[in-house]
């Protein structure tokens, strides 16, 4: 295999089982890079953004937006959105408005302390080639995202969020994550909280809107051990306690898109499919000594399970659902041990192995997939909808 270019190229995949298959490795900007978001721009362009830093969660991890114009086959240069010096900002979210205006959500945190992040907002009149000065969007610590806002009407829309909090006594680890959607009725001047019941440990939320108008919600595992998924059907005033699926989830971030295929509603998952190993979210944590993370006041107590995961993030695979998300059929790989490039052998650490964070939409007959390529930078894979379905 030819040495790899992050020349934000996207061009033909060299092997030879992946015929109309089409990859491109965007150009870096820092050495770490991480948490990608795609998004379809009404102009027909594709937006990608991510963090890009030394190293996540250090105060240099900034938010950047490039583009893919209709038909290129190169992706512009990224611009970079926000560059606070004293802040991580991570996780960004993009929503084109019904006004025009492209809209970034993303967090911002001291250091790696979670339990501090913020969730600041920019915007965009020109598709993401250039952005308004920062604001807060709330200034409720502790308080993150991840997936897509989700527009019901010009003026209802959803925001699915999550909640970093330290346990009494101790640090933040995730042990008590909870998730919850923010709703607003007209058009983001004012929100509202929806929590989700027995959500601790259910994270990243991911709504989507089926045809009919339920809401169908899939989460990211704390215990490192399976996708859970929840509904409401009465626009996200409530919803039903995250229940595991049987996809396996190792404590790493998903998507899923919605898409029509031959008359019926198809639901696309992209994940880590591997869990962390049996029992190892049970029990108390050995607490480290962290200088940049806060203890909670009060006196701790023995846990019964923490946060946990797999040891890597391999393999990437997409998976199809014909019945709203509750079985789930593997329909390709995206990254696996073969994929793995000799390059990668010099990354240090258990990056090499982390193909993560999967972003997917679904545009013109093409699957979108952009994800952290060893956190090197961020690949972004276009495929055929018909490859993918298998017909």
């Amino acid at each position: 295999m030819d040495d790899l270019h992050f020349d934000s190229v996207l061009a033909p995949d060299p092997r030879p089982d992946r015929g109309g298959v089409r990859s491109a490795y965007l150009e870096p900007p820092g050495a770490e890079n991480h948490a990608s978001f795609l998004h379809c721009l009404p102009d027909g362009a594709l937006a990608c953004a991510w963090f890009s830093g030394v190293r996540e969660a250090r105060p240099d991890a900034s938010i950047h937006v490039a583009r893919l114009e209709p038909g290129a086959t190169v992706w512009s240069p990224s611009v970079q959105a926000s560059d606070d010096p004293e802040r991580s900002e991570q996780n960004p979210v993009l929503t084109a408005l019904p006004d025009g205006r492209l809209w970034l959500l993303y967090t911002a945190q001291e250091f790696g302390a979670q339990d501090t992040a913020i969730v600041r907002q920019q915007f965009s009149h020109d598709g993401g080639r250039s952005w308004s000065a920062a604001e807060p969007f709330s200034d409720e610590e502790g308080m993150f995202i991840r997936q897509p806002v989700v527009l019901l009407d010009e003026r209802r829309w959803l925001l699915p969020v999550f909640y970093c909090r330290a346990l009494p006594g101790r640090v933040w680890h995730g042990d008590a994550d909870h998730s919850a959607v923010l709703l607003t009725d007209d058009a983001g001047a004012t929100w509202r909280r929806v929590d989700v019941p027995a959500s601790i440990g259910a994270v990243h939320m991911h709504v989507v809107a089926m045809a009919d108008g339920e809401l169908v919600a899939f989460y990211r595992s704390r215990w490192g051990d399976h996708v859970y998924r929840s509904v409401s059907t009465d626009s996200g005033e409530s919803w039903t306690e995250p229940a595991p699926l049987e996809i396996p989830n190792g404590n790493s971030s998903i998507q899923v898109a919605r898409t029509e295929h031959d008359g019926e509603e198809v639901l696309l998952l992209a994940s880590n499919p591997v869990r962390g190993e049996e029992g190892s979210h049970l029990g108390d944590r050995e607490e480290m000594e962290d200088p940049h993370k806060r203890r909670a006041p009060g006196e701790p107590q023995p846990l019964t399970r923490h946060s946990s995961g797999a040891k890597e993030r391999l393999p990437l695979t997409v998976a199809v659902s014909t019945d709203r998300g509750l079985t789930w059929r593997h329909v390709y790989t995206l990254e696996d041990e073969e994929s793995i490039h000799p390059s990668l052998e010099h990354t240090p650490g258990r990056k090499k192995r982390e193909f993560s964070y999967p972003s997917i939409v679904v545009d013109s007959g093409l699957v979108h997939v952009s994800y952290s390529y060893a956190r090197r930078t961020i690949k972004h894979v276009a495929l055929p909808l018909e490859l993918v379905l298998g017909t």
